[in-house]
């Protein structure tokens, strides 16, 4: 019996594009072009979503080696190739109820064995410790300058996000409007271009993450008036989901037509 190897085994949690080719028929003189991928569900819906190219099945053979297939004309090419090196970067991380996707720069730590308590921070969650964490002077202003400018800079090659209509905050636990992460999508609305939505907390102050509050109430969050368009969720830190997915739902109750979660950092941990 032949035991065959899948072509990606997916983490829940998230995972990059681990790789993709674009095709076409040898000797064949068409527009007509395929493309493969091996990754995520959730990479693969993003192309999807461009409205360019249309999935098909993969045959046995290919399955060895890919998960999922698109069929597109020459036209259709523009926007594909830059989405599909945006994927291999960032994390698609599994999205929950009205977030339509959700993406990351990478995890928060980076796991070496031992205790995961003194695992070192990646990159992006350094920026982000030090954003959050330093005391006032050069190395946190520099953290938060570049991360604004990381944030921007995916926005730019992400054709679906560059093309949203806003930016909407996540309120913190102190329902105060003041907290890193409403601070920090402000910033990127500004460099992007793009209206800031300060979604408002009438649920008031709600516990810290890691005290387990999973659930939050409908309700606990609302959109300050109708929202028109794509919806940009920005957020420092993705844990569960479920703050994120709280405030997307306020969006879409507002009038939002899709909405998608940007986060800096994945927690290893939910």
């Amino acid at each position: 019996m032949r035991i065959v190897v899948p072509a990606f085994v997916s983490d829940s949690r998230g995972n990059r594009l681990k790789e993709y080719t674009l095709k076409k028929l040898a000797k064949e003189v068409t527009p007509d072009r395929w493309l493969y991928l091996c990754g995520p569900q959730e990479a693969a819906r993003q192309i999807g979503m461009l409205g360019t190219c249309a999935p098909e099945e993969l045959t046995d053979e290919q399955k060895e080696k890919w998960t999922h297939k698109f069929h597109l004309t020459e036209s259709d090419k523009a926007e594909l190739r830059p989405l599909c090196e945006v994927l291999e970067e960032v994390l698609s991380l599994t999205a929950k109820g009205d977030v339509d996707f959700a993406i990351a720069f990478d995890w928060y730590k980076a796991p070496d064995g031992g205790d995961p308590r003194h695992w070192p921070n990646t990159p992006s969650g350094e920026l982000v410790y030090r954003s959050k964490y330093y005391s006032e002077g050069a190395a946190r202003s520099e953290a938060r300058r570049e991360l604004v400018e990381k944030f921007s800079d995916l926005i730019a090659k992400h054709p679906i996000l560059r093309a949203c209509h806003n930016v909407m905050t996540v309120p913190g636990r102190k329902a105060d409007g003041q907290s890193f992460g409403e601070r920090l999508a402000d910033k990127v609305a500004a460099k992007t271009g793009k209206p800031l939505i300060r979604t408002e907390s009438p649920g008031g102050t709600r516990p810290q993450a890691k005290e387990g509050a999973a659930i939050i109430a409908d309700g606990h969050f609302e959109s300050p008036g109708r929202i028109a368009g794509d919806v940009i969720i920005l957020d420092d830190v993705y844990r569960s989901g479920a703050t994120m997915h709280a405030v997307a739902r306020a969006a879409k109750r507002a009038g939002a037509r899709r909405v998608f979660g940007l986060a800096a950092v994945r927690t290893m941990r939910n």
